[in-house]
């Protein structure tokens, strides 16, 4: 066969996972633009294959581009029909090509590169394919070959014999050569299926259960903690539907289901399934809220107190609707934290009366969920005085607060006592919007993360990406919250990771490592459907042994921490979903009204503005938010005075929505800049 016409494509500079930050590759086809040249491989007279760029029928999962490649696949032709173009790729550096295919059978797919000084060399992608009817990116292995080489061919459904008895449909995308022998797409496949295990554990009337059974194990009960996990999972999913249009991997009727969920929990609130407090029980019957054998059911204060962030963050969230804001109203309105603060100590269980509290603990730990709701209760509440007090002595400022600060190697954190579990400040950060606006708090989170990785290198971790001291299963049995200085069992927890992932710029490269293209131990495949697989705890002294559960409170940092990325819905998320205030419904609000209705003490100037604006307050200003029209928090300051100067010349023109949170109210201002 003649073979003509070179087609070069340019190389493209990409940040690319691992330890070099940037690598040069090569897209060799996206299809986005003119195609290069394709020569059809295919039979004789009686083999109609054909190939065609078409716009994309499956914007879904790792790609949601707006062109691909069609192969009409004749049931009558070749085990080796695809096609083949005359393009050069530089091999001195880069070894491994990526394609992205979408089929409806299992079968292999080739690839071959000819023309070039090792001579022509032909294979199989490192891993087989392992989907149907979902894009899936597959790595073909060119590490033996150097220099260039100045055709291509591909090969994607290299059945011998073919085996069809009717004309099929595939399509490709994406053909790109780099040095990075992992799939990156992964990324991607990790968010979706780790928001599949909080949709395995939902039942039908809307109730999560405690954990994800694996390898057979028997159902846990449910948990009031997790289904504030879940009520937050369904935010994310309704946000990625929203952003992506994949109704496949996110869920179009994510407000439906939250409305399912909490109608079941006022059902269960109706029947007398809650202490005088609003809380409800640790552990029941996802049926009935009843008790569930032997499983604990004390009304847990940080456990219910999860359940009422999952509360605030759908009202926030989903705030245009209404029968969600009646329904989170209905189970918040019934809750009182300040039940629990007591002058020196967070009770961290309550009695059936909701007024006495047992089990005792004292900053700094998760606890602190527990008092940040009960300093924001209503001014009316009789324990709002010893909320506030309580608050401003042990969290109000990390650096004098009267808590323990431990020191591992320099890195000084915040606890109760010895280290903590890093669970503990990535609950904070999450679901405590004070905790992530504060500059000292962010200062000891780095901290977290900092002594968090020495640690596992002190321990004896032989790779940089296995590390993260969290809570869960204990492979082989049991369960465990490690830390510095006690994780005896040298688990590494991935989803402390990603739970960092805001301020860890290799969040991404270490998971991609822990996965090793589907093998490594950290892999778990879902019961559900094996081919989905999550990143779950594992040991590093024995990797053999596996766990028999995922649980939801545990596991939910690392759906949190995928969020966060800034290609999904980005770091201020959280910050601006978890008020609770409900700035959502507020900001709505002073969009209708002039500033003089909406402010009290505080003073905000000039109206309209241009590059600076002034507030000042007769209270100390703690915190200062500015929101846009669409709720993205843009400028944010803890400047802790009774005067505040902002620059704003970063800003577009537009109407801004500004929250003042002094030591006495929060306000809302409708302000407007040139």
């Amino acid at each position: 066969m003649k073979k003509t016409k070179n087609y070069f494509r340019g190389i493209v500079l990409f940040l690319l996972l691992g330890n070099a930050p940037f690598l040069y590759s090569q897209m060799i086809e996206n299809y986005e633009g003119t195609p290069m040249t394709m020569n059809i491989i295919k039979g004789g007279s009686n083999d109609l294959s054909t190939l065609t760029v078409v716009n994309n029928p499956f914007k879904t999962g790792i790609n949601t581009s707006n062109k691909v490649c069609k192969l009409l696949r004749d049931k009558d032709g070749l085990p080796w029909e695809g096609f083949w173009s005359s393009l050069t790729v530089d091999l001195t550096v880069n070894k491994y090509v990526h394609v992205k295919v979408y089929k409806t059978r299992i079968s292999p797919v080739k690839f071959k590169l000819e023309g070039g000084p090792n001579g022509p060399l032909e294979i199989a992608s490192m891993s087989p394919q392992t989907k149907v009817n979902e894009w899936e990116d597959l790595v073909f292995d060119f590490s033996s070959l150097t220099g260039n080489y100045t055709t291509i061919s591909l090969m994607p459904d290299f059945n011998n014999p073919v085996g069809l008895n009717k004309d099929i449909t595939l399509y490709f995308d994406d053909i790109l050569i780099n040095n990075d022998s992992n799939q990156p797409a992964y990324i991607t496949e990790l968010f979706q299926n780790s928001y599949k295990v909080f949709k395995d554990i939902r039942q039908s009337n809307g109730v999560y259960l405690d954990a994800l059974a694996l390898n057979g194990a028997g159902p846990k009960p449910a948990a009031i903690a997790a289904n504030g996990i879940g009520l937050i999972s369904l935010c994310i999913s309704g946000a990625m539907h929203a952003k992506t249009g994949d109704a496949v991997n996110w869920d179009a009727t994510a407000a439906n289901q939250v409305i399912a969920t909490t109608q079941t929990f006022i059902d269960f609130k109706n029947n007398g399934k809650v202490n005088g407090a609003g809380m409800f029980p640790r552990y029941f019957k996802w049926d009935t809220g009843g008790p569930d054998g032997s499983w604990s059911t004390e009304y847990s204060t940080v456990d219910n107190a999860i359940f009422a962030m999952g509360l605030f963050m759908c009202r926030n969230y989903f705030s245009s609707n209404a029968t969600i804001v009646a329904n989170v109203n209905t189970l918040l309105g019934a809750m009182d934290y300040t039940k629990a603060i007591y002058p020196t100590q967070i009770a961290m269980v309550m009695d059936q009366s909701g007024e006495v509290g047992s089990a005792f603990t004292t900053p700094f730990n998760e606890y602190m969920l527990v008092s940040w709701l009960a300093k924001n209760a209503n001014p009316s509440n009789p324990g709002y005085a010893k909320s506030q007090t309580f608050w401003n002595t042990y969290f109000a400022n990390p650096v004098t607060a009267p808590v323990a600060h431990p020191n591992y190697n320099g890195y000084v954190t915040l606890s109760d006592g010895g280290f903590t579990s890093c669970f503990v400040p990535q609950f904070a950060y999450y679901f405590v919007n004070y905790f992530k606006n504060d500059a000292n708090y962010m200062s000891y989170y780095n901290n977290w993360l900092s002594s968090d990785k020495l640690f596992a290198t002190n321990a004896g971790a032989t790779n940089s990406y296995e590390w993260g001291c969290g809570a869960g299963e204990i492979p082989g049995g049991g369960y465990s919250a490690d830390k510095i200085n006690n994780n005896p069992n040298k688990i590494v927890s991935p989803h402390i990771i990603a739970g960092f992932s805001s301020i860890y710029s290799n969040t991404k490269s270490d998971l991609l490592s822990l996965y090793n293209n589907g093998t490594g131990p950290a892999v778990y495949s879902l019961p559900s459907n094996p081919t989905k697989k999550v990143l779950w705890r594992y040991m590093r002294s024995n990797t053999t042994p596996r766990a028999s559960y995922i649980q939801a409170v545990d596991f939910s940092t690392m759906l949190f921490g995928l969020a966060s990325l800034p290609e999904y819905l980005g770091a201020n998320w959280f910050s601006v979903n978890n008020s609770l205030g409900n700035p959502t419904n507020l900001k709505k609000m002073a969009i209708n009204k002039p500033v003089t209705d909406v402010i009290k003490k505080t003073i905000v100037y000039p109206n309209p503005f241009t590059d600076n604006l002034t507030i000042e307050s007769s209270d100390l200003i703690q915190n200062v938010s500015i929101y846009n029209i669409m709720g993205q928090e843009v400028i944010m300051k803890t400047p802790k005075t009774n005067f505040v100067r902002l620059q704003t010349n970063s800003l577009p023109g537009g109407i801004y929505i500004i929250k003042t949170v002094t030591d006495k109210e929060e306000t809302i201002s409708k302000i407007t800049k040139k």
